[in-house]
């Protein structure tokens, strides 16, 4: 199956992130060589790749001289109403930063040096938010486009995916399938956790994307019966569908295995089930929809075992007015497992009505 960019405003899916721990140095040049590589096959002119390769190596630069545990280094080629792009995420677990609008003024360090590390940061890309609370860490992401003139650039998104392949893996067993247009009603999520780890895990669960690519309109439970048919000659995934009811606010899901979905209120919780059984090996008969209320004040949050179940929302302060692959970011760094490859999805209320004014703009 050919490789398809993640979009964030329409049908799409991808791989990993690209992921680095940073404990020195000696990364810095592979990472902006792998990402001006993939810069190059995206279409970016060599002054777009030079300002890339600058938020590279000064995110990279900031994650060693402050982040002290948990320093990691996420990046992956992306595409938002058909424009590609490169998205950078670092997070650490350090002192984090106690006042963000100072510490983005040229001039302004607290480790000796000449203090323009976030401000060129902030320069040199289209989209930039930082994340940090003191004593907890720090999580950056930077988003830079091909097209220097796109309108939307310095937007944040309503939904976003991460998902990193398991320590020593070089591919992702999970995988997802976003269809998300809500200016034309569509909102459909497939998440996956092909069992095992490695190629064949990922073959299981791209095997089941392509499938759930090319049905149209059908169920959360009848797309994952029609995927229950055809990857049998895999090793088998877990899973779960959903699909929103744009004139009533209801969303169908349907799940097997441990993939976890929650929506998230200030004061209340919506689980969704999920039953037993391997999607391609056993299934029960008597999967049914499930149909739950998404209020508009509920984040969706999805994600597969690589995700420890108990983790809590309520440590991160404001994270909602963020764009959502902050928070995101901030679960993977606090609560992933280390020894499973790891997926999240999570998605804002998706609002007919702001989508609208956004392509009208």
């Amino acid at each position: 199956m050919a490789q398809q960019l993640p979009s964030f405003d329409g049908r799409g899916n991808t791989g990993a992130y690209c992921r680095y721990r940073i404990e020195d140095r000696s990364f810095f040049s592979i990472i902006k060589r792998d990402i001006a590589n993939q810069a190059k096959i995206l279409g970016f002119s060599a002054e777009k790749i030079g300002k890339l390769q600058i938020v590279a190596a000064e995110m990279a630069l900031n994650l060693l001289k402050f982040g002290e545990r948990n320093r990691e280094f996420l990046w992956k080629a992306f595409q938002y109403k058909g424009e590609a792009g490169i998205e950078i995420l670092t997070l650490d677990k350090g002192p984090g930063i106690r006042s963000i609008s100072q510490a983005m003024e040229d001039g302004f360090s607290t480790s000796g040096t000449a203090g323009e590390g976030l401000g060129a940061i902030q320069r040199q890309s289209d989209f930039l938010e930082i994340y940090s609370i003191p004593g907890q860490g720090t999580v950056v992401l930077s988003r830079i486009f091909v097209n220097a003139n796109f309108p939307q650039k310095d937007q944040p998104f309503n939904i976003a995916a991460l998902s990193v392949a398991k320590p020593n893996e070089t591919l992702c067993g999970d995988g997802y399938f976003i269809d998300y247009r809500p200016e034309k009603e569509v909102f459909k999520i497939l998440l996956l956790d092909g069992l095992g780890h490695g190629p064949g895990a990922h073959e299981a669960a791209q095997a089941a994307i392509e499938i759930y690519a090319g049905l149209t309109d059908c169920s959360p439970q009848q797309a994952l019966k029609e995927i229950h048919e055809q990857i049998k000659r895999t090793r088998g995934a877990v899973g779960m569908a959903l699909k929103f009811n744009f004139k009533n606010d209801m969303l169908s899901c349907c799940g097997v295995g441990n993939i976890a979905g929650k929506l998230m209120g200030y004061t209340s919780v919506k689980h969704f089930p999920s039953s037993n059984g391997i999607i391609g090996h056993v299934m029960s008969s008597r999967n049914q929809d499930q149909e739950i209320q998404w209020e508009k004040n509920h984040l969706l949050v999805l994600h597969s075992d690589g995700l420890i179940s108990r983790w809590d929302l309520s440590k991160y302060l404001q994270v909602q007015k963020y764009d959502p692959a902050i928070l995101a970011a901030c679960l993977y760094r606090d609560y992933n497992r280390g020894n499973d490859d790891t997926s999240i999805i999570i998605s804002k209320y998706p609002s007919i009505d702001e989508s609208r004014a956004k392509a009208n703009n």
